[in-house]
């Protein structure tokens, strides 16, 4: 089964929200949902018991949800004759 690129956006429209409307109930600005919706950014501790009863989900699937969400890290270039210690 293929995974959603956004969990986070996926489930945030399941239970009704807009980025805006989330974004008031959290307290925190749109862009801030949108930079987590991403994978950007991840919410503050403090901030994810509420992200989640927002979102009628466990700690749990937050957690998995956050991680699904988090982008590629970049990949360097491989130059020849380049050793790990870049010289």
């Amino acid at each position: 089964m293929a995974r959603s690129p956004r969990p986070l956006a996926n489930r945030r429209m399941i239970v009704g929200y807009t980025q805006e409307g989330l974004a008031e109930a959290l307290g925190v600005d749109r862009t801030t949902i949108g930079r987590w919706e991403r994978g950007e950014q991840l919410p503050q501790p403090w901030q994810r018991p509420d992200l989640a009863c927002k979102l009628h989900i466990t700690m749990e699937e937050l957690d998995g949800f956050l991680r699904q969400s988090d982008p590629e890290p970049p990949t360097s270039p491989v130059w020849p004759g380049a050793t790990s210690l870049g010289i």
